[in-house]
């Protein structure tokens, strides 16, 4: 490995190129850094573009590191230079930060394992898939599990030798991926806004699948209430509530043909669509509606 070379991320990307070009680096320590980076000399990846952090150790505060993982890595030439690294920080929120990097001038890129490219086949996972123990099964065969979930970190895969032996072999497995999350603490049934929310690369979970996009939590509200920080998952939203227990709702009714609204309060919370209980502030009686916007809730009979 090359020794360790450190370099300022600078707000402006033509700014980084300018210097890498010349080339002219200003040092940082690790200490010292707003992000220290560290590279391995090789690595395994799927065809195309991939996220630094699915291959970097990042750390750094203030939500930084989680800004540096989503940096876009686009090898050419079977490999990525430090420059290349600059640069795909600078088009982050990370730019203009300190950052000590620690990698060779150029990290090897080869194709992922067999494996691996074999459990994107089957799941379609858009990310990196980390297999170790194979023991290089290419040199005969193997064969997969037929129900393999994303997430599952390990499998037992069957080896099948030149010679046609089979053995069984147990692998670790991580899932990369994007996950959502808050930088502020979030209430239980906090409408949600995808323009709010940050990303970053984390490891999946099997049981308890996380949210990749932003953009899928729009119009949806949170079943309970998030730490700052905390990786969003699917069961922790549901859609946007337009509805919510105790609040006041006019009850629209059609009586002889006629259209009829009168006031009424919500027992149960709701969104677009779904069915509660509501009751009738004159009449006192508990009645069954179908909400259908903000406050107005369709009477049942």
């Amino acid at each position: 490995m090359k020794p360790r070379a450190a370099a300022k991320v600078i707000g402006k990307i033509s700014v980084v190129l300018a210097a890498f070009l010349l080339p002219v680096f200003t040092a940082f320590g690790a200490q010292t850094a707003d992000l220290a980076l560290e590279l391995p000399p090789v690595i395994e990846a799927r065809e195309g573009a991939f996220y630094l952090g699915e291959y970097a150790a990042i750390t750094g505060g203030n939500g930084l590191a989680a800004a540096a993982s989503m940096a876009v890595i686009n090898p050419s030439g079977g490999g990525f230079s430090a420059s290349d690294v600059i640069v795909a920080l600078g088009a982050t929120e990370a730019a203009g930060s300190s950052v000590s990097l620690r990698m060779p001038e150029v990290v090897t890129v080869l194709p992922e394992s067999d494996v691996a490219s074999k459990l994107r086949a089957m799941t379609s996972w858009k990310w990196r898939i980390e297999v170790e123990g194979a023991d290089n099964p290419a040199r005969g065969g193997f064969a997969l599990p037929p129900n393999v979930l994303p997430g599952a970190k390990s499998l037992s895969i069957k080896l099948i030798s030149p010679d046609g032996d089979k053995a069984n072999k147990q692998v670790k497995v991580r899932w990369y991926q994007p996950v959502v999350y808050s930088e502020s603490a979030l209430p239980k049934d906090a409408n949600l806004a995808p323009s709010s929310l940050k990303l970053r690369i984390e490891t999946a979970r099997m049981t308890r699948p996380l949210v990749w996009d932003a953009n899928q939590l729009e119009g949806s509200t949170l079943r309970r209430a998030l730490n700052a920080g905390d990786a969003i998952a699917h069961s922790d939203v549901e859609d946007a509530l337009i509805v919510r227990s105790g609040t006041s709702v006019k009850l629209i009714a059609s009586v002889g043909g006629l259209g009829v609204e009168v006031r009424g309060i919500a027992l149960q919370r709701g969104g677009k669509g779904d069915i509660i209980k509501v009751k009738n502030l004159s009449t006192r009686k508990i009645l069954s509606g179908t909400v259908i916007d903000a406050g107005r809730v369709s009477i049942i009979y």
